[in-house]
């Protein structure tokens, strides 16, 4: 399966917040919006990610500091790694392991097209080891039947 079947399925919808709100309207959107993370845009181009461990970070950065009085781009990832809609859904799953990020924006034709959550890619992953499974019994359950015919 590639990743743009994930976005086809209503899978990889994603926010958008700008550098220069606050981290508590960071927070505020992620709450309403039930999504751990959001892109960050200058205009109609990305600048980041924030997503909850970057929250986490806020607190560490400026202890003194209170959500309101901090902004996105002072605690936002900035090294985006991206997939193509074209790469499999495994190959995800590699980068973002190997990245150590749970949240992967999605790029087509030079612009964000989606956002998709390790959560997402391994639901996907298992669910096609799970037929994959069930094939594989079915396969040997017949052979067994025509040894024993």
């Amino acid at each position: 399966m590639m990743v743009k079947n994930l976005l086809e399925s209503h899978l990889g919808e994603y926010h958008t917040i700008s550098g220069d709100d606050s981290v508590a309207k960071g927070l505020n959107q992620m709450s309403a919006y039930g999504t751990a993370a959001l892109i960050v845009m200058d205009g109609d181009l990305p600048k980041g990610i924030f997503t909850e461990r970057d929250f986490v970070r806020c607190h560490i950065l400026f202890p003194n500091k209170g959500a309101d009085d901090v902004l996105i781009k002072d605690v936002m990832t900035t090294q985006l790694v991206v997939a193509e809609p074209t790469d499999r859904v495994e190959d995800a799953m590699g980068m973002m392991i190997k990245a150590g990020i749970r949240h992967l924006p999605v790029v087509g034709e030079k612009k964000i097209i989606g956002l998709i959550g390790l959560e997402d890619l391994v639901k996907v992953h298992v669910g096609a080891l799970t037929q994959e499974l069930h094939y594989l019994k079915d396969y040997i359950s017949d052979l067994q039947d025509a040894a024993n015919d």
